[in-house]
């Protein structure tokens, strides 16, 4: 009998390998735990231990067939996840949910599962989400049903302090209600050198949040100043609007950008890092973990970057960083300019310790016994 069902809509990128990771490491604390997503890509991803019941549920189709089909395949998506997860409900008690469906559908069903006497923990990886689904004209609705979620929920586990400060100051919640539970490091082939190259990386989804339009103002800026880099951007737009925005830009000096628009597989991580000398991540508004930053930390690359959110923790416990002052375009070819005028080896040593320093803090053997301690607690109470 499950002691935890972990439900999720994910199953690629960063926010699915956060989730196959933590089903593995909460059923090898000894944990007995049903996971329910769609089916992992790429399926090597896929946890498996005896401890864990895997419950497949339909996935979405992503840039695949007509308005309709891909309406109707989310639909089967959010159908199957959440009888699958209710289905639950007569074996197992504590209900943890990260990256769930959206909260018209959400929302039903943890009332449900309260109503049914069920412990529901929600995980928040962004107090508020970087890009909101409904039009202004009705943001202060969606923002209504953001704060009932989170009223809802049994417990809220945040991957940050930040996150945690966030939800108290803008949703006016119980402190004693939260818990800090950081993000796991997420596995990785074994690091390469920083290669000197001049390249940097702009890497994960391009949203406005992230100063993409600011990076390569500056890296042009920089090149214009005798600079010889390179920005490779890869990841997928989120904002269409915006991503043409950022191509008006790069036209502006198109030797100096490598483009790789669009989801990101795997297989294709490791040739990214390791041509790569550092990652740029000028965030703002931002008070969630960066699964980008942790990756740079463990494939050993500096970053340079605003101290927003997680990323700003991350650089207090000795992340190699670069610090950007504000994510503006000046201050960003200042930090770059900084970056390169450092000795190549002092970069290398310094994300070297990082590497071998978040290993170490951030494995997620013990993110699993945290998990699993709180389930048990909910459980007992």
């Amino acid at each position: 009998m499950p002691e935890i069902c972990l439900s999720t809509k994910t199953w690629r990128s960063g926010a699915a390998w956060f989730n196959q990771a933590l089903a593995q490491a909460i059923a090898g604390a000894g944990g007995t735990i049903a996971y329910i997503p769609p089916l992992s890509l790429p399926e090597d991803r896929e946890p498996h231990h005896p401890n864990l019941t895997r419950i497949v549920i339909s996935r979405e189709r992503v840039g695949e067939g007509g308005r309709m089909a891909r309406g109707l395949a989310s639909l089967r998506r959010i159908v199957t996840g959440t009888l699958s997860t209710l289905a639950q409900r007569r074996r197992t008690r504590t209900f943890l949910f990260s990256i769930p469906e959206p909260l018209l559908f959400s929302l039903p069903l943890f009332a449900l599962l309260r109503l049914s006497g069920a412990r529901v923990v929600l995980i928040v990886h962004d107090a508020e989400p970087h890009l909101w689904r409904f039009p202004s004209a009705l943001r202060a609705l969606e923002r209504a049903a953001l704060a009932a979620s989170y009223r809802l929920a049994t417990d809220l586990v945040c991957l940050t302090d930040a996150t945690r400060d966030a939800l108290i100051a803008r949703f006016a919640l119980s402190k004693a209600k939260l818990r800090v539970i950081p993000h796991g490091a997420f596995a990785t082939r074994a690091a390469t050198p920083i290669p000197g190259s001049g390249r940097l990386l702009a890497f994960g989804s391009i949203r406005p949040n992230k100063s993409l339009l600011e990076v390569i103002g500056a890296v042009i800026r920089c090149r214009r100043a005798g600079l010889e880099i390179t920005l490779t951007i890869a990841g997928e737009p989120l904002d269409t609007r915006y991503w043409q925005l950022c191509l008006a830009r790069i036209a502006e000096d198109a030797g100096g950008f490598d483009l790789h628009p669009g989801f990101v597989p795997d297989d294709a991580l490791p040739e990214l890092f390791s041509r790569a000398d550092a990652l740029v991540l000028a965030y703002r508004d931002f008070a969630s973990q960066s699964g980008v930053a942790v990756l740079a930390a463990l494939a050993a690359r500096p970053v340079i970057a605003t101290a927003a959110g997680g990323i700003g923790e991350l650089m207090g416990e000795g992340l190699a960083c670069q610090p950007i002052a504000n994510p503006d375009v000046q201050a960003i070819a200042t930090a770059i300019s900084a970056f390169y005028g450092q000795p190549l080896q002092t970069w290398r040593d310094a994300a070297t310790g990082a590497r071998d320093h978040f290993e170490r803090a951030l494995a997620w053997g013990p993110i699993g016994e945290c998990y699993l301690s709180l389930a048990r607690e909910a459980s007992d109470a």
